[in-house]
């Protein structure tokens, strides 16, 4: 019976036992919850950050921290009669929302950036995290937003400094363009052909004169080693190290090569470039085709020479008859010996008109008395006047006139001179027995009415690479100088000169042997 007893005591005594440590673990729980309650208490009323708890379903303000009230100027009391819409400025949903606005796929809180209104009506930016928590048996939204203001200020600095430096960027750039395509402008217009290269001579730029001038283009040059494009000698290279060791340019006459591996004469100068430590860093170089002025050089020393040779003969003769005349007056010959006299002083005086009158060429008086001129006539005119001259030095002269040929406005006296000087260089290269033809005709050429005058002889004829200079002034070509043709290398260049003071020109067609044929274009509307 005891032993009943004390099995039951033993029983309650584990129920009692349980209930107090059933009570003891929500004492501590109790316990714990008012700790963590007391902390969060603690955080929301001493936080720095603006904390509001909202309602989720009609968006009205629960409760503010004291923080908010501060940043926002109102009582905290205020803040919880009212709505998120009167102090939350609207967003708008744009791109710019959309790159200051996410959610942590971890903690489910969205951020975002926006403005929030100050009681004074002035906007202050934040940076809010939102969460939606469960807190005292309801649902909640608490918004801790975090005044952005310095970080706007200084986004707004940084706008502001980036804007300035991209319109100085733009202006710079359009400037350099500008002044790029300035120089582009001015190395392409001039004449002398212009290369950039660097230390080993590797070519970086060339202008149009160098394309034109050797025949490789840019992509070909960039390929091509510089020394490749000229024969330097020993004392070349010699003479460049020790310009370029003082920091001088250089400048000589070299050969240069082009594409098709022609040589031609040329005055080359290099001028080195510096870096900021004075070392060289590439050269800049210039280079002219001389092949012209070394046969102008050649043409005018032909000149002098030819002038002096045809100077020195009428003036000898004039001094021989002069003398004979003078000693012999009583003999019969006295009148041969005058008119030698008075041949050898008109050849004279011819060949110093002929100087004279490209001096007044070079004029802008050349063409004075513009009148209407009948071509047709003066041509048949002129034509009568040779058929002599053709006789005495057994040639044939044929003019054929075409019929209706219009009238035009120019100095007679220059066209006739123009057309003589022609005549003069057919007669002067025709052979003995030889035929010269002239011809007028009318022609209509690009939609305009011209009258061209047309000689051609039968004489030696002119080479292809001379053809290019037969206008210029003392040029005489290697057919002449060979067949012993007198004359100065005036003719061609006085008669060119005249018809383009009537705003023609004049054009040559030849081939060795096979003679040569000039043709006067003149405009019939142009007064």
């Amino acid at each position: 019976m005891d032993g009943l007893q004390n099995s039951q005591s033993d029983k309650n005594l584990q129920q009692e036992i349980g209930i107090l440590r059933q009570r003891i673990a929500e004492l501590e729980s109790d316990k714990a919850d008012r700790s963590t309650t007391n902390y969060a208490d603690f955080l929301f009323e001493n936080s720095g950050e603006t904390i509001l708890i909202i309602d989720p379903y009609n968006m009205k303000i629960l409760d503010a921290n004291p923080n908010a009230a501060r940043r926002l100027g109102y009582r905290r009391s205020e803040l919880r009669q009212m709505a998120m819409e009167q102090i939350e400025m609207p967003r708008l949903l744009d791109a710019t929302d959309a790159e200051t606005s996410w959610q942590s796929a971890v903690s489910g809180t969205f951020f975002y950036e926006g403005q929030y209104r100050h009681r004074d009506g002035s906007l202050i930016p934040v940076e809010v995290s939102s969460r939606l928590v469960f807190w005292q048996g309801q649902d909640v939204l608490i918004n801790f937003a975090r005044d952005i203001s310095w970080r706007k200020e200084a986004e707004q600095a940084l706008r502001q400094v980036n804007t300035s430096l991209e319109r100085q960027v733009r202006e710079r750039t359009a400037e350099l363009a500008a002044e790029k395509e300035k120089l582009e402008a001015v190395l392409g217009s001039v004449a002398e052909a212009v290369t950039m290269i660097d230390t080993d001579r590797t070519i970086l730029y060339v202008n149009h004169a160098f394309i034109r001038m050797t025949g490789f283009d840019f992509m070909e040059a960039r390929h091509i080693n510089f020394n490749a494009l000229f024969e330097f000698s020993h004392a070349d290279q010699q003479a460049q190290a020790d310009a370029f060791a003082l920091g001088m340019a250089w400048s000589g006459e070299v050969k240069g090569v082009r594409t098709d591996d022609r040589n031609y004469p040329t005055l080359l100068t290099m001028v080195p470039m510096m870096d900021e430590d004075g070392r060289i860093s590439g050269y800049v170089t210039s280079h002219q085709d001389i092949s012209r002025f070394q046969a102008l050089d050649k043409a005018q020393y032909s000149f002098i020479t030819n002038v002096t040779h045809q100077l020195r003969t009428p003036l000898t003769n004039i001094k021989l008859y002069a003398e004979l005349l003078e000693a012999g007056i009583n003999s019969g010959k006295s009148m041969h010996y005058l008119h030698v006299l008075v041949s050898q002083a008109e050849r004279l005086e011819h060949l110093v008109q002929d100087i004279l009158e490209l001096a007044s060429l070079d004029s802008t008086e050349a063409v004075l008395d513009w009148r209407t001129i009948d071509i047709a006539e003066m041509f048949q005119q002129i034509c009568e006047g040779n058929q002599a001259r053709a006789r005495r030095q057994k040639q044939t002269l044929h003019c054929q006139i075409e019929p209706d040929i219009p009238q035009v406005t120019g100095d007679p006296s220059r066209m006739r001179q123009a057309i003589g000087e022609l005549l003069d260089n057919a007669f002067a290269y025709t052979p003995t027995e030889g035929h010269i033809t002239a011809t007028v005709a009318a022609p209509i050429e690009d939609n305009r009415q011209w009258i061209t005058i047309m000689i051609q002889d039968d004489g030696p004829g002119i080479l292809p690479e001379e053809q290019a200079h037969i206008f210029e002034r003392f040029f005489r070509g290697t057919l002449a100088e060979q067949g012993h043709i007198t004359g100065t290398g005036l003719g061609l260049c006085i008669s060119q000169q005249i018809i383009q003071a009537h705003h023609g020109f004049l054009t040559v067609h030849s081939a060795p042997g096979e003679g040569a044929s000039f043709t006067i274009w003149l405009p019939v509307d142009v007064a």
